[in-house]
């Protein structure tokens, strides 16, 4: 999903349908809202006093966007992408790993080293890249998660022109940091949305329900805004999407998408409109809706069911040019009138 302002990601997938009557005079209802890592962010929780509050989130954020931010030129991941080598900290590390994990499960459709090539096709950040010296081949020779190790505390780039980009993956993980804060704090009843990556504990105690949300409809030419809607019962979601960020080169007009195949290397859009991942960590629901976007129908179900512990919702196109979707049996369970 993309980290200080890049919306790779599909933050059009998801939104609240969440309606609060008044508190009772113990538990209150706290709202946390702005703007970060080049979107919105909106918390919701229950507690008798205001425990968790801007401050918390800043430092959360702060040390996220020292890590991760592609747009802050003295960031770790701005370091390394201009070395060959750099030091790393324990956030980046663990970040790292839980990455390297997810590219071998997925065999390479979750790939945060398409750096360069969100750069090539202008959703990168700004930068001073002379991509002419440069054919396609060698942009895209340079993606490739095994072409980086972590070496103790030093991440290591055998190609020089391999750039990190974590977007598909820190803003879920961004959200289980701010939720394990939360549970150092007692707190027992929150929803954490970052940018469309969300999760949830406990309930809506003024609805006294679980916490509820919407899928979005990719078809923009229908009525109906939402497509589905689900509870979502101490568990995390995320959706990825092509359908609405986009770009048009204003040359060829050719239209290009912002989630790229990193085994093609193409920006290209395909028949799948949105895949939305239930997962108990945020994490893991962010980076297996990349992934799944960037397969055929046949794959997404494949990986939900080799993964094991993930479920998923798929709003594609079918032979016949009509929307239609596909849902993992767990995924179901949570529609509210499905």
């Amino acid at each position: 999903m993309i980290l200080v302002g890049n919306l790779r990601k599909s933050f059009f997938a998801l939104s609240f349908l969440i309606l609060f009557t008044s508190c009772s005079n113990k538990i209150q209802l706290n709202n946390l809202s702005g703007y970060t890592f080049g979107t919105y962010y909106d918390i919701k929780f229950f507690s008798e006093s205001k425990n968790f509050d801007e401050s918390d989130l800043d430092s959360i954020f702060q040390e996220f966007n020292s890590s991760f931010s592609t747009y802050i030129s003295s960031s770790i991941i701005s370091k390394i992408n201009s070395n060959d080598e750099y030091f790393v900290d324990d956030l980046f590390i663990d970040v790292y790993n839980k990455s390297k994990g997810i590219y071998e499960l997925t065999e390479g459709y979750f790939d945060p080293t398409i750096g360069l090539l969100l750069e090539y096709y202008g959703f990168g950040p700004p930068n001073n890249f002379d991509f002419k010296k440069y054919s396609f081949s060698e942009i895209h020779s340079s993606v490739g998660f095994d072409k980086t190790r972590l070496s103790s505390d030093v991440i290591i780039k055998d190609n020089k022109l391999t750039k990190l980009d974590f977007n598909a993956i820190a803003k879920g993980y961004a959200v289980d940091i701010i939720a394990s804060a939360m549970d150092k704090k007692n707190i027992d009843n929150y929803l954490i949305d970052i940018g469309g990556e969300i999760r949830s504990k406990g309930s809506n105690i003024n609805k006294n329900e679980f916490w509820k949300v919407a899928i979005n409809n990719p078809d923009l030419n229908s009525e109906d805004n939402y497509y589905k809607i689900l509870n979502l019962n101490n568990l995390s979601i995320a959706t990825s999407g092509n359908y609405r960020n986009y770009k048009i080169d204003s040359i060829t007009n050719k239209k290009y998408v912002h989630v790229i195949n990193p085994i093609t290397g193409k920006s290209e859009q395909g028949n799948i409109l949105s895949v939305s991942v239930l997962s108990k960590s945020c994490f893991e629901a962010d980076a297996y809706a990349t992934a799944m976007m960037l397969g055929d129908i046949e794959y997404a179900i494949d990986l939900t069911n080799r993964v094991g512990e993930i479920e998923s919702f798929i709003i594609y196109v079918d032979s016949n040019n009509d929307i239609t979707d596909y849902s993992s049996d767990g995924f179901m369970k949570n529609f509210i009138n499905p």
